[in-house]
């Protein structure tokens, strides 16, 4: 585990989980006030199925040292991950790279992927806040952004309940989990709730790489309506849509999850 330094000379926590001769390198992104660290499991699977990953906390996320809970712009997000995407590259030329994004990590990962001249074979995006969260609908936006010119960083209680996960261990865990952000500044959530979903509506008309998009039927917190819209609207040639039933937000730490993972893995191995 290292850091890597960003343009504005911001430390972004990160870690590589290489393995020898990887036939692909996964770039994982994970979602709002999580840590990369919950990727383990996920991590470990692609590593036993030939894949090296590279992983790292957002910026004001996770073990990062500076401005924890508080995000200036959404758009640093996306140059973070094409830093990190463009390092990659540079460093492994004739490695295929692979995006995976998770919820919010998922919205940063598509308005990315929408990008031209990308060298990517695929991306994959897992219960991603492609659009408008019932969350938003209830704000004012104006109300919201005049305070945000009042006091931007200040702290709102993360508001994640049990509806996380169905695997109830999963929600106790995360709520005792100190790399966790268990508050938020008032622009983080103007950013994440309004100008994120106002960037992947202007985008996702140009995002035309090969994706995988997976949902759990039951996810309350970014509704399964949210992607599949976003899907339906893509001009990606290739694109696969799975669905789990009955699963809620976070399909990859539900008790299921091996079942998701291998169909992540097969999505991989078929685009290499």
């Amino acid at each position: 585990m290292d850091y890597f330094k960003l343009r504005d000379d911001y430390e972004l926590f990160f870690k590589e989980d290489f393995i020898e001769n990887p036939k692909a390198i996964v770039i994982i992104s994970h979602g709002f006030a999580e840590h990369f660290s919950r990727y383990d499991y996920f991590t470990d699977s692609l590593n036993q199925s030939g894949y090296g990953v590279i992983r790292y906390d957002l910026r004001g996320h996770g073990r990062n040292k500076k401005d924890l809970g508080h995000i200036q712009s959404f758009e640093d997000f996306i140059l973070d991950l094409e830093e990190i995407y463009k390092e990659t590259l540079r460093s492994f030329p004739s490695i295929p790279i692979f995006l995976f994004g998770h919820s919010m990590g998922g919205l940063i990962t598509a308005i990315f992927g929408s990008k031209s001249a990308l060298e990517l074979r695929g991306i994959v995006l897992s219960g991603p806040t492609v659009g408008e969260l019932p969350s938003a609908k209830k704000l004012n936006r104006k109300l919201v952004k005049f305070l945000c010119k009042i006091n931007d960083k200040f702290m709102i209680k993360n508001p994640i309940d049990k509806s996380l996960c169905k695997n109830e261990e999963v929600y106790y865990e995360y709520l005792n989990d100190e790399f966790v952000l268990h508050k938020a500044s008032l622009r983080f959530y103007y950013e994440f709730l309004f100008v994120g979903p106002d960037n992947i509506l202007k985008a996702k008309d140009k995002f035309s790489l090969p994706v995988l998009i997976v949902h759990g039927e039951e996810d309350k917190i970014v509704p399964i309506s949210i992607s599949k819209s976003f899907f339906s609207s893509i001009s990606s040639r290739d694109k696969t849509f799975k669905e789990y039933k009955s699963l809620y937000h976070e399909i990859l730490n539900e008790k299921e999850r091996d079942y998701v993972i291998k169909d992540i893995i097969s999505w991989l191995d078929n685009r290499i």
